[in-house]
């Protein structure tokens, strides 16, 4: 359960911030789309229509191979994704998204466009656009 209140007395540093409302994000999906944890959707996200393959997967997400794999595996057993070998390398797996995992992502996005007009609505839509900007640039270095 995600902490709602700060004492007074604490000056947040902003990675606390950051994961006092991941913590908030993370519960609200939780509750209204419980099919996919975050790091699951995050995986999940990065996968096209098309598919890739796990190594493939792994260098867009930032994540190792053997990483990445551990996740493809709790997603196949979940039925949200399919793996099957590369035609061209049978040692390689093209991972793709299932209808299931279509239906889990959409759901998950809702909750989180939710989430951001929420956000947006109790901050100004303006200070939220310049909060996102900011956020978008630092997150890219």
């Amino acid at each position: 359960m995600a902490v709602n209140n700060l004492p007074e007395d604490l000056e947040p540093h902003v990675p606390l911030l950051m994961g006092l409302v991941f913590a908030r994000l993370r519960d609200r999906l939780a509750q209204d789309a419980p099919a996919l944890r975050p790091s699951q959707l995050r995986v999940m996200e990065w996968l096209p229509a098309e598919g890739l393959t796990i190594t493939e997967l792994a260098e867009r997400t930032g994540m190792t191979t053997q990483g990445c794999g551990q996740f493809v595996r709790q997603l196949a057993g979940l039925g949200m994704v399919e793996v099957c070998p590369e035609p061209q390398d049978r040692r390689a797996k093209r991972v793709t998204v299932t209808d299931r995992g279509r239906d889990g992502l959409a759901r998950a996005q809702r909750v989180l466009a939710a989430c951001e007009r929420e956000w947006a609505e109790s901050v100004g839509d303006e200070r939220y656009r310049v909060f996102r900007e900011v956020l978008d640039q630092v997150a890219r270095g």
